[in-house]
């Protein structure tokens, strides 16, 4: 039986027995998952090399949909409706649970129409209002400064860092509840990665966000609340200092004193 703790602030999402299962497979990678995550904080998932971390995040807007013969179980609740009915409107969803990626994948087009990708497939066409939403995403994703006077650029000419903070400014422009974050730091050098960091501890009064890490330092750094997987399950969830100085589990205080991983 799993440690989870008891959030007192509401929910921006609740898993309750999930489990998913890559086509195929014989058994489930996620199995009997229940979890709580925190509106407007940071959830940080930790765990080794294939434990079902980037599994659990990319169910939660139902990346796994772009691969067919996937298939869930259980119940991931988000506004008060289960996102795993065959009926959910996927667009909408990814609108409202935006993802960034591990690598920065910056759109090959101008700095601009990166942001207004998602503006645009939203039907917003009016001019002015296009470039205010651009400029005060670019402005909360912390790069407007650098980009303000090249905005008609190539994106694929920003270093890596700066594709990232693009990518995340793509992200909120289109104004999600909650943001994913796969690894997002895992191929920037330390420079930038602080800068990632610093900028996903200040969008949490805008969005949840839940961040997977093989860093344990990073969890420390930057989450409210952590959660070790081991093996497709989710072992203990609680405050981020309580979990990586008293953890309950044995396996949780294994892994963190590098005992297995």
């Amino acid at each position: 039986m799993a440690s989870i703790i008891d959030i007192k602030t509401e929910c921006a999402l609740h898993v309750r027995d999930f489990e998913f299962t890559y086509k195929g497979a014989t058994a489930p990678s996620l199995k009997k998952v229940t979890m709580p995550i925190a509106k407007h904080s940071i959830t940080a998932l930790i765990g080794p090399s294939g434990c079902g971390k980037t599994t659990l995040l990319r169910s939660f807007n139902r990346m796994h949909d772009l691969y067919p013969g996937n298939t869930y179980a259980g119940e991931i609740s988000f506004e008060g409706r289960n996102i795993l009915d065959p009926k959910e409107d996927l667009i909408h969803l990814r609108t409202k649970i935006g993802m960034i990626f591990q690598k920065p994948t910056a759109f090959p087009m101008s700095i601009f129409d990166n942001v207004a990708y998602g503006l645009r497939l939203q039907g917003i066409k009016n001019k002015t209002e296009l470039e205010g939403r651009v400029e005060k995403a670019l402005e909360d994703a912390a790069i407007w400064k650098e980009v303000k006077d090249r905005l008609k650029h190539d994106a694929n000419g920003l270093s890596g860092g700066q594709q990232q903070r693009l990518c995340i400014a793509r992200a909120i422009a289109v104004e999600p509840e909650v943001l994913l974050f796969d690894e997002p730091t895992s191929a920037l050098d330390p420079i930038s990665t602080q800068g990632i960091e610093r900028l996903v501890i200040e969008l949490k009064e805008k969005v949840s966000i839940i961040i997977v890490t093989h860093n344990m330092q990073q969890a420390a750094r930057v989450s409210d609340y952590t959660g070790f997987m081991y093996l497709g399950e989710l072992i203990e969830l609680g405050e981020t200092e309580n979990l990586f100085v008293t953890p309950k589990e044995k396996l949780t205080q294994e892994y963190i004193t590098g005992k297995f991983g």
